[in-house]
């Protein structure tokens, strides 16, 4: 990693240090995402994904478990989108320079971070999700897009630019 994305990740640690550790699991986000509308989640499985939980604090997040899990922060309520943001930021920063197609955690957190312009409905959805995040985390939001822009990396690079210029801006 170069200097600017340790920076980064250090400022996006310092940013999110404190938040509350959110109740659900992401093993659990991921049952809620896999079969929360096909059939019923039982309680052994809901408390089985639970019990597998290492995380504390959401820094102990273990890269593994986001890559097990992939990306769920479109199922998640504002306090838990808080928790559990800093731990995608971290890991898409740190595997930026792998090819979409071994992970694309860096995409999909850029996307959960770009309000719909098409759906309001969605749209409102998806800026409730930030309402729990204060000014630091936001301007370190901004700060992330920002990187992320800079990719050489057609896809990502225009996600954020389109996410920063239709909301995170004009919230600055």
């Amino acid at each position: 990693m170069n200097m600017e994305t340790i920076r980064l990740i250090t400022r996006i640690e310092n940013a999110f240090d404190g938040a509350v550790r959110a109740k659900t699991s992401l093993r659990q986000f991921q049952l809620t995402d896999r079969y929360g509308m096909s059939r019923e989640i039982t309680a052994d499985e809901w408390t089985a994904a639970g019990k597998r939980r290492v995380d504390a604090t959401w820094q102990q997040i273990p890269d593994d478990e986001i890559e097990e899990c992939d990306c769920l922060l479109a199922h998640m309520g504002p306090e838990e989108f808080r928790y559990y943001l800093p731990a995608y930021m971290r890991y898409g920063l740190k595997s930026c320079h792998r090819p979409i197609w071994e992970t694309d955690v860096l995409g999909m957190t850029v996307f959960a971070l770009w309000p719909s312009t098409k759906n309001d409905d969605l749209r409102s959805y998806v800026i409730a999700q930030y309402s729990a995040l204060d000014e630091a985390q936001r301007k370190i939001v901004i700060h992330f897009l920002e990187f992320v822009a800079k990719l050489d990396d057609d896809t990502r690079h225009s996600d954020a630019l389109e996410a920063l210029a239709s909301y995170w801006r004009s919230q600055a």
